[in-house]
């Protein structure tokens, strides 16, 4: 994603790279101990733990749906399962039970209370092709709300600074309006309140909309928009900076 995640959802992507680590396999004789492998009453013990964890942190209670063991960390575990509200908030748990735990529920909340409002405003503001990621997210942070969460719109409306907004979409040059766009985009996030955001814009050109369906988008690519920072404080009018060239329009 060019490199230009930054506080959004990194702690997912540790995850990911962790476990993939951990489940190609060492190749050394020292490593021919699988810790992957637990025994039922290992599992129970931090199915437990995570329950107790949750319930702990946020009055509710957590199904558990699948456990994932370290291969090299063999006491990090990665807990998948879904709080007992009322939409079944999927949610990670991971760490070492049970006091080093961290969890994905109040990124994962805010996110699909988010995700309708962003994507109606997108669609308002630029020529969409359609949204490639859309997260809401404090990175590695152990975030500091806990029990009855509330609405992200509640807080966003006192300035919450410690979340980032992290959106990747693809557009349409929209007969040259793109900046405009854009520029349109940005003022109404601005107006929600948000403050670090990073966007990546892939702008094409309108004759993909006509292209056949087979055919590569990447060659109707025109402009990349790299934008990020404090919307607060951000420059509607000077998108250049922000933008990478790739090819020209015909």
């Amino acid at each position: 994603m060019s490199g230009v995640l930054r506080k959004f959802g990194v702690w997912f992507g540790l995850v990911i790279m962790i476990f993939a680590i951990l489940l190609s396999g060492c190749t050394s004789n020292t490593a021919s101990k699988d810790l992957t492998k637990m025994a039922p009453e290992e599992e129970k013990k931090v199915k437990e733990a995570a329950v107790n964890y949750i319930k702990t942190t946020y009055a509710k209670d957590f199904v558990v749906e699948e456990v994932q063991k370290g291969q090299v960390f063999g006491d990090t575990y990665d807990i998948k399962g879904y709080m007992q509200d009322e939409k079944k908030t999927v949610v990670h748990v991971i760490g070492t039970p049970p006091d080093n735990f961290r969890d994905s529920y109040v990124d994962r909340l805010w996110t699909n209370e988010l995700e309708p409002h962003i994507k109606e405003i997108v669609n308002k503001t630029v020529d969409l092709r359609k949204i490639d990621d859309l997260s809401y997210s404090d990175g590695t942070e152990k975030t500091k709300y806990k029990g009855n969460i509330p609405s992200v719109f509640d807080v966003l409306k006192k300035g919450e600074k410690d979340f980032s907004l992290l959106l990747v979409v693809r557009i349409y040059q929209h007969g040259g309006q793109e900046k405009e766009d854009i520029a349109k985009l940005l003022n109404e996030l601005k107006k929600m309140n948000f403050n670090d955001v990073t966007l990546e814009i892939f702008v094409h050109d309108d004759q993909l909309k006509s292209a056949p369906k087979n055919e590569d988008p990447g060659k109707h690519l025109l402009v990349r928009y790299n934008i990020s920072g404090d919307i607060q404080t951000i420059d509607f009018s000077n998108l250049d900076k922000y933008k990478t060239q790739i090819k020209e329009s015909k």
